[in-house]
């Protein structure tokens, strides 16, 4: 495979031994765009010359400010803010700027326009898809050279609690070393975890109880509770799916109906004959006119509506959404229940795994990289990501949090709750899967949303909306 170049903006060869002044006099705003900085290296080549060389022998002298994208809300931002004042007390002249984006696709978009303005941030969060459109621009970094590096590298403390990569969780550090360009597999780690989730189907575990339901474990257990809840109170929705693109791609990956694919350059296969039948049954099971109302999502609540409201104002009788937002299924009105998502096929279960990684951009100084990496050590070491899965009910990234004393302290038992069900080492953690990686992957997974909410909303036949979204896929890639 041809050397693959990454637009890494380095100082020049005098200017390396100066490395710890990166930022102190810097005015903040955006970054200088890449013409504007000096001709750097290749990723190669920092191998070659050595990150080790370029990284002061003291870090506490390492002056510079690392700006971090993201999309938390107003809570989680408390506890980043938490993580920072931590940071800071182990390295103080290195200054973490952070702001919310959004929500995930916001970040991803803001990042794809930054990149030709040469505007980005030093980190961000990410999915696989989001890093698979940023790859072919050559603007996100490889991050083997910071992982193995002796000063800063995984097992290297730096006064930050890292226990060194084999505390990672498998799974989850994999996922940054699976990425594809033009259909073909790219060498190395591109991102790295930050936080994990999967979806759980939360119900009312008090009506369950009272009217001798059994929770189902298939979608034909599930569709035949609907009718029998709907028949008994025909004013509630049985259920309610708070993503209408993971319960297509989920779905299809329990059945093996095909998606997409990494391989080659016929990436988009979901327009076949087994996915329009199950689109086609979801909007008989729907909620609009004429349909039974078995089901409902946010498409068809329409302003950004979330299952989980429904549900906890007793609209629903089950939701099923992400372990992230656990809290907005609880409830004092009556007793939450967790189980698993319903499968197609109990012999090939699956269930998504997402979570936000994190990403590093290219358009940044070494100082800035070295920065940005060393509070991503901090904010993922053992405390801080059992602390933070408590606040938030996202899984863990690194094994020994789950014996930490921080990890399931939650004031709301619901996420302790949850924390045990979907925790690593438990059975359903053998069920998780992710979709492909590559440029237009991200499209794909919105044209599906877009596809879902036509059809369930009458807008689009079934066929035009599966036509409508492959052009749109092909158009994107």
């Amino acid at each position: 495979m041809a050397k693959k170049k990454l637009a890494l903006t380095m100082l020049s060869l005098m200017a390396i031994g100066t490395l710890a002044a990166c930022g102190g006099g810097e005015t903040p705003g955006p970054k200088p765009t890449e013409s504007s900085k000096e001709e750097t290296p290749t990723t190669s080549e920092v191998a070659d010359n050595g990150l080790d060389a370029k990284i002061p022998e003291n870090l506490k002298d390492l002056e510079c400010e690392v700006t971090f994208w993201h999309s938390m809300g107003k809570a989680n931002m408390a506890v980043l803010d938490e993580f920072i004042t931590g940071f800071n007390k182990v390295f103080p002249k290195i200054k973490i700027t952070h702001s919310a984006q959004g929500g995930y696709d916001d970040v991803r978009k803001n990042v794809a326009n930054a990149i030709p303005a040469g505007t980005t941030p030093t980190m961000a969060y990410c999915y696989p898809d989001h890093v698979a459109d940023y790859l072919p621009s050559d603007s996100v970094l490889k991050l083997d050279e910071f992982m193995s590096s002796k000063k800063v590298g995984f097992g290297v403390d730096n006064g930050l609690g890292d226990l060194g990569t084999e505390d990672f969780i498998p799974t989850y550090l994999d996922e940054g070393n699976h990425y594809t360009v033009k259909g073909v597999a790219v060498d190395g780690y591109y991102s790295l975890p930050f936080s994990k989730s999967t979806e759980v189907l939360f119900y009312n575990k008090t009506q369950f109880e009272a009217n001798g339901w059994t929770v189902p474990t298939t979608w034909d257990q599930m569709w035949a509770l609907c009718a029998d809840i709907k028949a008994a109170y025909p004013e509630v929705t049985p259920l309610g799916y708070d993503s209408d693109a993971n319960f297509y791609i989920t779905y299809c990956e329990q059945m093996k109906i095909p998606y997409t694919t990494g391989e080659g350059t016929n990436h988009f296969l979901f327009n076949n004959d087994k996915a329009k039948a199950f689109v086609s049954q979801l909007k008989e099971y729907g909620c609009g006119e004429g349909m039974k109302g078995y089901w409902t999502s946010q498409a068809q609540l329409g302003s950004g509506t979330y299952t989980s409201t429904k549900f906890t104002s007793e609209e629903l009788m089950m939701s099923i959404g992400s372990t992230g937002g656990t809290s907005y299924n609880a409830t004092d009105a009556f007793e939450t229940g967790v189980a698993a998502v319903p499968q197609a096929d109990l012999n090939n279960g699956k269930v998504i795994m997402q979570g936000p990684s994190i990403c590093f951009l290219a358009n940044s100084t070494i100082q800035e990289r070295v920065g940005g990496w060393l509070f991503y050590k901090y904010i993922t070491n053992t405390t801080n990501s059992a602390y933070w899965a408590s606040k938030t009910g996202y899984n863990p990234v690194r094994t020994s949090s789950f014996t930490d004393k921080n990890y399931k302290t939650s004031s709301t038992p619901l996420v302790n709750t949850v924390l045990d069900f979907a925790a690593t080492g438990s059975d359903y953690t053998k069920w998780y899967y992710t979709s492909p990686a590559f440029k237009g992957s991200s499209a794909a997974r919105n044209e599906i949303d877009s596809l879902m909410a036509a059809v369930l909303l009458g807008t689009k036949t079934v066929d035009q909306a599966f036509e409508d979204a492959l052009a749109n896929c092909l158009f994107a890639a």
